[in-house]
């Protein structure tokens, strides 16, 4: 597969796990009344986090799978599972609920503690992790680190990591006019269009699991 695809691939599937969007509000509520640089400040941080773990996975995973002798079918039927799974629950969840396909439950706007003394104490928790590089989007990165082991292609893939990077932080950047501008209404549409395209990758990585296995399972009973 070449390089573009390969990116292309991971981009898709990483921004929509990510999802910062559906980190707006939060980030709004806790960064209200602090000044723009504040607010940039915290943007950056939280997005330069989010790309180190996910970085971080996507070079430790081949050990993480060797060790616990996880095969690279199981995983990849396992991460079409939970794309697919979120994918569905946005589709049919309340718009009401803060839940996102990122695989946790978002912070309520009157769930979240102001940090008045210090904003940018919170651009890593609970901004950085959980919300940005939650357990969905540590999924994706080790079902990608399987699907993609070559050396070139990881290298796609961390320059995917980075452009959702680059994403979340202009997107956290912009919060308060893009609150503004989108509504909540807009956001939900916008989180069920990139819902339908994660339930078409979990799909995807469910086939591409399962099929070494029948095959391997037609040769042995052939």
């Amino acid at each position: 597969m070449p390089l573009w695809k390969v990116a292309l691939l991971s981009f898709t599937a990483l921004v929509t796990m990510v999802n910062p969007l559906a980190v707006v509000p939060s980030f709004v509520t806790l960064t209200v009344g602090t000044p723009r640089a504040t607010r940039a400040s915290v943007a950056f941080v939280a997005s330069v986090v989010c790309v180190v773990m996910l970085a971080t996975f996507l070079l430790a995973g081949n050990y993480v799978f060797k060790f616990f002798g996880i095969t690279v079918p199981a995983f990849q039927i396992m991460g079409g599972i939970l794309f697919l799974s979120n994918a569905l629950r946005t589709l049919i969840a309340d718009d009401r609920r803060a839940y996102s396909v990122g695989a946790d439950k978002r912070m309520e706007d009157h769930d979240v503690v102001k940090a008045e003394v210090d904003p940018s104490s919170i651009a890593i928790v609970p901004l950085a992790i959980p919300m940005l590089s939650g357990p969905g989007a540590i999924t994706s990165v080790m079902v990608l680190v399987n699907l993609y082991p070559g050396f070139e292609q990881k290298m796609a893939v961390l320059v995917a990591i980075v452009a959702v990077g680059v994403v979340s932080y202009l997107v956290l950047l912009s919060a308060l006019p893009l609150s503004r501008m989108v509504g909540p209404r807009g956001a939900a549409v916008v989180a069920k269009i990139m819902a339908l395209l994660l339930g078409a990758i979990g799909i995807q990585f469910i086939i591409n699991g399962v099929t070494p296995v029948m095959v391997e399972i037609m040769k042995s009973s052939g």
